[in-house]
């Protein structure tokens, strides 16, 4: 056999490297480790493009990962990281939390002023070691925990310094702002401003480099307990009373610990109640805790009632941020359409049920009647509630008005309306049961009950020339509105509606497949026949009866 030189040898290496790099590209990111294992334990008959297979995937995995220092160091803070965006919106740093974008702008400002070459060098050390091995590997290898301790050791000694230095102090707090701020926009829409790092998160974080030895342990302890516990017992109290119970014994280890940990003016003495609440967002168990177990030193400058507060704070000014958001370039009344992203949903529907549960907490600890507390309170449930009178509720009324008289095709927007109008409905529960019920509020549904009760009629009335299908998808569009107010269509539903017998007696009939909501509209017809049959005692109508036999016949 004639022998390839080694030009061609190496031109055939490299193509096949490159269509190696082109099919692990393809593989998702969660099914590497699991290829890359097959690979490590397959046989050596191949084992020149085994390897070659081996460094594509190793290489693939890695490269999304670069800033490998920044990962490492940031593995000291790890049980303590949250990434929400609605505490983004804080007016000032809540006690005890750290965001993933704060300890990035922490990092940078780390890198710039405390040990730019030993960043420089661990990266470099990171670089070598992950050449051919996965990087999670190589950060949990003794070689990189030693990288690890030498950057704990350095910035825990430049932040002491920092204390004794203002003016390194705002040099460092505005580079590390800077980039906190950037890397929040990057993440969330309509964001105004961030709360800003601090010296008190400052002192925080040097708190955590002091005793991370003892504090990353317990916090994984604490997580594991918590989550072990969610959903169990008989019940919602059940669990709070376990979750309450836990969290008074992991105060005590956390007292246990020491001198620094036994100040109770200070936010490490907490720490256990504000993880399960920055982190956990155990709101109900917070307020147990509060109430068991503050005693009467919560006071407005206590840890526990601002972290408390900033979470009320930061919940409200996301409604109002992501509300003007929405409606601020687009003018609903004037023919504009909703057009709401999915991290937008969820941005929204997470900042009211937040707005709720803290609302809740700082009622129960009596701070709403406060005449200290109170009023701050009061303004931001003014602010939330106008957001709604004023903005939404105007511009839900004309849409919700025009998907529901869409007689043959859906608006645009029928999904955002629905899940908009139900959104609007819990929101205003959450005002009332606060003291704040919203006449508007209450002027709407009364104006969307009746105008969906007049385009239901309608929509019942199908025309020669329409298919069933296109008659029942209307009628069960206007039933997804109702139904998101906690409203029924089913009182609308007549017997005598020739449209809806026709539409119902070629469903039961004719449709091979019919829907959950389509039964719905079918079985509440069918009830209102066999109502109608109970009243009319010596005559019966022979439609009556027979869409009654379809419907016994037919098959679910």
């Amino acid at each position: 056999m004639p022998v390839e030189s080694p030009a061609a040898e190496s031109l055939a290496s490299t193509a096949f490297r490159r269509q190696m790099d082109e099919v692990v590209a393809r593989i998702p990111m969660h099914a590497i480790r699991s290829v890359l294992d097959a690979v490590d334990g397959a046989s050596t008959t191949n084992g020149e493009r085994a390897r070659h297979l081996r460094e594509a995937l190793v290489d693939h995995f890695n490269r999304l990962r670069p800033m490998k220092a920044r990962r490492l160091f940031t593995g000291l803070f790890e049980p303590f990281l949250v990434d929400d965006h609605v505490l983004y919106r804080a007016p000032e740093a809540i006690p005890a939390l750290i965001q993933r974008v704060d300890m990035g702008g922490i990092w940078a400002a780390l890198v710039q002023y405390a040990f730019p070459a030993l960043a420089a060098e661990v990266q470099s050390h990171l670089d070598d070691l992950s050449r051919d091995a996965m990087l999670d590997a190589v950060l949990s290898s003794p070689q990189a925990m030693g990288l690890r301790e030498s950057m704990r050791r350095e910035a825990l000694d430049y932040l002491t310094r920092l204390t004794a230095d203002r003016k390194a102090t705002d040099r460092f707090l505005a580079l590390a702002n800077d980039e906190a701020l950037q890397d929040a926009r990057l993440r969330t829409q309509y964001l105004n401003r961030k709360a800003a790092i601090d010296s008190d998160m400052l002192g925080f974080v040097r708190a955590l480099l002091e005793h991370n030895a003892v504090l990353v342990p317990l916090t994984e302890r604490m997580r594991r307990d918590i989550d072990e516990m969610q959903g169990g017992g008989d019940g919602r109290s059940v669990e709070v009373d376990c979750q309450s119970a836990l969290m008074v014994g992991f105060v005590r280890r956390v007292r246990d610990l020491g001198l620094p940990f036994r100040d109770q003016t200070q936010v490490l003495a907490w720490f256990a109640p504000l993880y399960g609440l920055n982190v956990k967002r155990r709101y109900d168990v917070f307020l147990r805790h509060i109430r068991e177990h503050g005693g009467p030193t919560v006071r407005e400058s206590h840890p526990l009632l601002r972290a408390l507060l900033a979470h009320f704070n930061a919940a409200s000014i996301t409604i109002r941020e992501v509300v003007d958001g929405m409606f601020g370039d687009v003018d609903i009344r004037d023919g504009g359409v909703l057009s709401v992203n999915s991290a937008t949903r969820d941005l929204l529907t997470n900042a009211v049920e937040r707005f709720d549960r803290s609302l809740t907490a700082l009622t129960g600890c009596g701070f709403l009647a406060s005449r200290t507390s109170g009023p701050a309170i009061r303004t931001q449930l003014a602010e939330v509630s106008r957001c709604l009178t004023t903005t939404v509720i105007p511009a839900l009324a004309s849409r919700m008005q025009a998907a529901m008289v869409s007689r043959h095709n859906p608006v645009a927007d029928h999904d955002d309306v629905v899940w908009l109008l139900e959104l609007v409905w819990r929101w205003g529960r959450y005002l009332g049961a606060a003291g704040y019920a919203n006449p508007e509020l209450k002027s709407l549904r009364l104006y969307a009950v009746e105008s969906g009760r007049i385009a239901f009629i309608q929509a019942m009335k199908a025309e020669e020339h329409e298919k069933p299908t296109h008659r029942m998808a209307h009628l069960l569009r206007i039933r997804r509105l109702m139904t998101a107010m906690g409203e029924s269509v089913d009182p609308w539903i007549s017997p005598v509606s020739q449209g809806l017998h026709r539409v119902v007696h070629i469903y039961l009939d004719e449709i091979q497949t019919i829907g959950e909501e389509e039964w719905a509209v079918i079985d509440a017809f069918v009830a209102s026949v066999r109502a109608e049959l109970t009243r009319s005692r010596h005559w019966q109508s022979a439609d009556f009866v027979a869409i009654l036999r379809l419907h016994e016949t037919r098959e679910r």
